[in-house]
């Protein structure tokens, strides 16, 4: 079901300095937004923090984050993280793990200042607002939009509002101005009705309204926030009543503030004050309340890392609350976090930690020899260029990138398929890239650096080829056009400088063609209309510069709807710029490992901190790609050297593709530049061990050791293993629009398996993967699955209580590899029963038989291969209610309507040829557990219609529909006979009685023993479609029925033919042997003289006489 497995593997050579726009806190997590669109999430313990993760996938800065709670197939309910951006961006994360689950790149039109879900109305609304006039709903699984709920005079904030007289919740909106509204609110239609009058709140408030917050432990009670002042209002009798109204100081502004009881509320300026009021009901009038100030906290500007620019948080945490307090600064942003006590009037408190102080890794010391790391490019599929803020370029073998990236030139001596480039550039190394396309056959690096100047090395000899100083600021981006066919751009490269002045550049040539001055706003898109001799520059600001290439003259300019007719032309090439683009995507997708610099972006000091490479290593591409260059040297050669020290299994690539389903679609990695071997066997060799090289690396470090002797003794055997660990490496996941989450460094490689049940699986799975080819090196792939399934299943007794078991959710995505339904059954057998249980119901609820509303697809496929491959594997835990919901849903998926609808000779979705395949291979696994909850002959019937399919695009599907009716035959053979013969016979379309011929072809051919002990009724029921009196079946059927009698008689010794006499014997399990005659379709003859099974029998040449055979009763009768 899934094609790939992306680990990505991140090498910390740095430190972002944060630049916090937006807090929030839950269950111990802080989670803070970033400037330049990262999310850090710190863990709060004993009143400090520490680093947890780093999510990576917003473009601009982040300026609100919610946490809301949803259920999974845990016990208990796991928190949802929502982040929005200044672009309008919405992406959903989990909280455990940081995985990204859904993005909306256009949730939101404006500047988003809050996410709100509000549980009582609804855990599946989303509601979104900030510089606009309207608030969009959002779905909070997939983040689609529901409504965008406009009409809003102003900027408006919401929040949910209870009131005792009604059912049906409400929504309460202000505006900018005070304009107050309260809305019935139909969450299941989405429906919106205002439900009072507007009203305009007391003019003392003054500033614009920025928030609304309820106190949900007294819900008639609520504050209106505002830059100035925080009113506070309580509802009695339907009336909004005004209560009291708190200032802030003259000199400073409120930043926000929350209830955390029914009488106590706390606000915080934007100069770090922290003020704890306490709610007092008036002794004379219950419905008028007061506040009294218990307790300040004033920030002392007395540190020396303080500053002005401060963002502060109050949480509440083990009934405790906490100030957490940040200054952010251009070198070294700080922090402090705080216990708010209520002894005393006032205190004051100073910041006094900074980020960098509490980074894992300590003592971090770049590269003396080169430098620290300013840029990376893939080149090919064996090494890593890496550029150096000192102008130096080195290019080395990922495996050494990635076990030695902080000390590489310690470890240079030792390789001779490395590059260094000294005195590359002058100044820091900005941007390279590999060129895909090369018209004199060679192999370039293109580097760009802070000088502006674009150089070209020869990769293969090393060598300085040509310099271009075509750039008077920094370059920052190189990209390939994508017009090769006119020859003057074919074998060119684009170079974007910092100014967004461009360059066209012709590697063959080694000169600058054209020099393209900058411009104001940043470059969007080059398209290529070399036809008419014309290249456009299209910008963010809605301008497209026309340049003539034959005189590079500028020919117009065009603004606004101009510029987007001409570059939404479909008919011409076009690039789609991002900046900063630190290399190329387009190469990258075809490479077994994609590196991504995670870089910051400082948009005050206009540079970028270049302090993390993302490995994303695609395991199955790995396993596949050395499988099979070892199974073709062993072709050539039978002991494999010198870095292999045991001789190669024997293994087929058939065994291996089995583990590995989709390796047919991969093709063996192009050679390596550096890699000048003029013998071809030699070549060969030394490409075999560049990726036992790499695959030994990623196996090194994914591997925890001293979990099982024999695991690691037997994969030590072959490669050799690196069994340190290296603090400077951690994990990642890949999400929705390929965004990550970045687990930061730990301080003991076992608390990695602690961190979520998702990242355990992916660990796990590609352990498995990889372990499966060092394993067969070793020669002992027989031992492979008991040996994984050893080590699953000793980890968690060694981490511990706090293991986290592999997501079945995620192994389920790859449940046809053994090695996944090895980690997902001893997930299952690892599970307490009651875990067992819980994730049983949880998946449930997501058949089609659940009673739940609104599921989606997705889900359902889901819960029913989960639920399927238990039942396949341990049908005991299903009860029997599930069982029978399990199997209408896979019967469900068999019959699938995209599939049923799909045009003749269409090419269905991938999706429903994956729902197909799955149901197909878990219906008929676990055939015998199914068998009773199922129509099992409808299902046979369209197993029958899939396998007999021949158009081109479902061979696929009938392959695997053959496979299942072979499996179910072995589970009930009479069921699948009688299926297929009454059909022959019966069926009321002769397209049905054909397909049932063909599906009886199939087992004659395929599967003959199986058919062994049922050949008299299927000859019985072949030759009664030849019956004479029913002539326009005769003549439809004859040809079918002529081919399967004749494989009959070819591969049954028991079943014999006489042309002459049109007569057909066929001996049968009785002692029998029956004779029909063709011509009538009707019995002539039985013969009854043995009392064991008739084996072999033939016809005389005249058929005269017929000679039959027994085995049982040793006799042979003419």
């Amino acid at each position: 079901m899934a094609s790939s497995l992306s680990l990505p593997l991140v090498v910390w050579h740095g430190l972002s300095n944060p630049n916090i726009t937006c807090i929030t806190y839950s269950h111990s997590n802080i989670y803070t937004g970033q400037k330049d669109g990262h999310i850090w999430v710190y863990t709060f313990k004993d009143n400090f923090i520490q680093h947890k993760l780093l999510l990576v996938g917003h473009k601009k800065a982040v300026v609100a984050l919610c946490v809301m709670q949803t259920e999974s197939d845990c016990p208990s309910k796991v928190d949802i993280l929502l982040s929005a951006a200044e672009d309008g961006e919405i992406i959903r994360w989990n909280a455990l793990d940081g995985k990204c689950q859904a993005v909306n790149p256009n949730g939101f039109i404006g500047v988003p200042r809050a996410l709100k879900v509000f549980s009582q109305i609804s855990n599946h609304d989303i509601f979104c607002y900030g510089q606009a006039n309207e608030i969009t709903i959002l779905n909070s699984t997939t983040l689609e939009v529901f409504r965008v709920w406009d009409g809003h005079s102003n900027w408006v904030t919401c929040m949910d509002f209870d009131e005792p007289d009604t059912s049906n919740p409400r929504l309460m909106t202000i505006n900018m101005e005070g304009e107050l509204n309260i809305w019935d609110y139909d969450s299941s239609k989405h429906d919106i009705h205002k439900a009072q009058s507007s009203r305009i709140l007391d003019d003392t408030i003054r500033s614009p309204i920025f928030n609304l917050i309820k106190n949900k432990t007294s819900p008639r009670m609520f504050m209106v926030l505002t830059n100035k002042n925080v009113l506070i209002m309580a509802v009695n009798d339907g009336d909004f009543i005004p209560q009291f109204i708190i200032p802030s100081d003259p000199k400073t502004q409120w930043q926000n503030g929350d209830f955390f009881d029914k009488d106590h509320l706390t606000l915080w300026t934007m100069h770090g004050d922290i003020f704890y009021y306490k709610i007092q009901a008036s002794a004379a009038d219950n419905s008028k309340y007061s506040a009294v100030l218990i307790h300040s906290y004033h920030l002392s500007k007395s540190s020396p890392i303080y500053s002005e620019s401060i963002l502060t948080t109050v949480f509440q945490c083990n009934e405790k609350l906490y100030g957490f307090v940040t200054c952010n600064q251009l070198r070294s942003s700080a922090f402090t976090i705080f216990p708010l006590s209520l002894e005393g009037r006032s205190s004051e408190y100073t910041i006094n930690t900074e980020y960098k102080s509490i980074w894992p890794i300590k003592n971090h010391q770049t590269d003396k020899a080169l430098g620290c790391i300013t840029v990376t490019e893939s080149v090919n599929t064996n090494h890593l260029a890496i550029g150096y803020d000192t102008g130096k370029i080195c290019v080395v073998p990922l495996s050494l990138a990635l076990l030695h990236l902080n000390d590489i030139s310690n470890h240079l001596d030792h390789h001779d398929d490395v590059r260094v480039f000294k005195k590359a550039h002058y100044s820091a190394v900005t941007c390279m890239l590999v060129p895909e396309h090369q018209v004199s056959g060679q192999q370039y690096l293109i580097s760009g650096g802070l000088d502006g100047v674009v150089k070209i090395w020869n990769l293969i000899d090393g060598k300085y080829v040509a310099s271009c100083a075509v750039h008077s600021t920094p370059v920052v981006s190189f990209i390939e056009p994508v017009e090769q066919k006119d020859t003057r751009i074919k074998g060119c490269i684009v170079s974007i400088a910092e100014d967004n002045s461009v360059a066209l550049i012709s590697v063959d040539s080694m000169s600058c063609l054209f020099i393209f001055p900058g411009h104001s706003h940043p470059l969007t898109t080059i398209q290529w209309r070399t036809v008419e001799d014309y290249l456009v520059l299209g910008y963010s600001d809605d301008t497209a510069f026309v340049w003539q290439m034959q005189t590079a003259h500028l020919d117009r300019v065009l603004h606004g709807k101009n510029t987007r007719d001409i570059m939404e032309d479909s008919r011409w090439p076009i690039n789609r710029i991002t900046i900063p683009k630190s290399s190329s995507s387009k190469n990258q997708s075809r490479q077994i490992v994609q590196v991504k610099s995670i870089v910051s972006n400082d948009s005050n000091l206009k540079t970028r901190n270049n302090f993390a490479q993302v490995f994303a290593v695609n395991v199955r591409r790995l396993a596949h790609s050395v499988h099979t260059r070892i199974s073709n040297h062993q072709e050539r050669e039978s002991v494999i050297q010198p870095i292999m020290k045991a001789s190669m299994s024997s293994s087929s690539s058939t065994t291996f593709d089995a583990v590995v389903p989709d390796a047919l679609s991969f093709r063996l990695d192009k050679d390596d530049p550096l890699d000048n071997q003029d013998d071809k066997t030699k070549h060969n060799q030394d490409m075999l061990e560049k990726k036992i090289e790499l695959i030994a690396t990623v196996v090194s470090v994914i591997t925890s050791w001293n979990i099982n002797e024999a695991f690691e003794v037997l994969c030590s055997r072959s490669v050799k293993l690196t069994k340190e660990f290296s603090s400077n490496i951690s994990y990642g996941l890949k999400g929705a629009n390929g965004n990550l989450s970045i687990l930061a460094p730990v301080k003991h490689e076992r608390e990695i398996w602690t961190i979520s049940s998702s990242l355990t699986a992916i660990r796990l799975l590609s352990i498995s993967l990889l372990a499966k080819v060092v394993i067969s090196m070793a020669g002992q792939e027989n031992k492979y699955s008991d040996l994984i399934t050893s080590y699953a299943m000793s980890l968690p007794l060694v981490i511990g209580k706090r293991y986290c078991f592999p997501s079945l959710s995620l192994l389920s995505k790859y449940w046809q590899d053994p090695s996944a339904r090895s980690l997902f059954a001893s997930a299952i057998t690892g599970l307490p029963k009651d875990k067992v249980d819980s994730l049983i119901n949880y998946w449930e609820t997501f058949l089609p038989t659940s009673p739940s509303d609104n599921i989606s697809p997705q889900m359902i496929v889901r819960a029913s291969v989960i639920l399927g491959i238990i039942g396949c594997d341990q049908p005991q835990k299903l009860s029997t209610r599930v069982c029978k919901s399990t199997a209408s849903s896979l019967t469900l998926l068999l019959s699938d309507a995209e599939m049923d609808n799909s045009e003749e000779g269409g090419i269905s979705s991938a999706g429903s040829v994956a729902r197909i395949l799955s149901s197909m291979e878990l219906l008929s696994q676990g055939f015998k557990t199914w068998e009773m909850h199922i129509d099992a002959a409808e299902v046979l019937r369209t197993l029958f219609m899939y396998a007999a399919d021949s158009r081109p695009t479902m061979a696929h599907i009938s392959r695997a529909a053959k496979v299942a009716i072979f499996q179910i035959s072995i589970a009930n053979m009479p069921l699948v006979i009688s299926t297929l013969t009454f059909d022959t016979i019966q069926a009321k379309s002769l397209d049905v009685r054909l397909r049932c011929l063909k599906i009886i072809g199939i087992f004659i051919k395929k599967e003959p023993i199986l058919l062994y002990s049922y050949v008299q009724s299927v000859i019985e029921t072949v030759v009664k479609t030849l019956d004479p009196n029913v002539p326009h079946m005769r003549e439809a059927m004859v040809q079918s029925t002529t081919s399967i009698l004749h494989d009959l008689v070819k591969t049954y010794p028991s079943v014999d033919f006489s042309s002459s006499a049109q007569k057909l014997a066929v001996g049968t399990l009785e002692g029998a042997s029956v004779i029909y005659d063709i011509r009538t379709t009707t019995r002539s003859v039985v013969l009854e003289g043995h009392t064991g099974p008739v084996v072999a029998l033939a016809f005389s040449p005249d058929a005269k006489l017929i000679a039959t055979c027994s085995l049982l009763d040793q006799s042979q009768f003419n």
